[in-house]
């Protein structure tokens, strides 16, 4: 399956797409699987909330018993690399219909 872009906006990429997120057990992103490539978090990841930043809450758990990010969190934004050689992206992901279920819908690069 192939990214749909849906807007370009200088060096930001707007899509929608679904995303392979891995969390951690407080329910943070730690990598995503993009074109092939495992993008691994750097820093701390952003939640967000109807577009707003906000506090993590308690993971939200699946019925494998394993956390699918923070209850109340609709996104996340965060900066991420394939290694320490690779350009560091922001990615944009937004919670899609369920509590399992997340979708890229921005990557920009940092400038770094």
């Amino acid at each position: 399956m192939s990214a749909e872009i849906i807007g370009i906006n200088r060096d930001r990429r707007t899509l929608d797409e679904p995303a392979a997120v891995r969390f951690a057990p407080s329910g943070r992103p730690l990598a995503l699987r993009w074109h092939g490539s495992i993008w691994q978090v750097v820093g701390t990841p952003t939640a967000l909330s109807d577009g707003a930043p906000e506090a993590p809450r308690a993971p939200r758990v699946r019925s494998t018993g394993r956390p699918t990010g923070p209850a109340g969190v609709s996104g996340w934004r965060f900066t991420a690399q394939t290694g320490p050689a690779s350009p560091v992206l922001e990615f944009s992901l937004r919670s899609d219909a369920g509590p399992e279920a997340w979708r890229l819908v921005g990557v920009r690069g940092t400038g770094d």
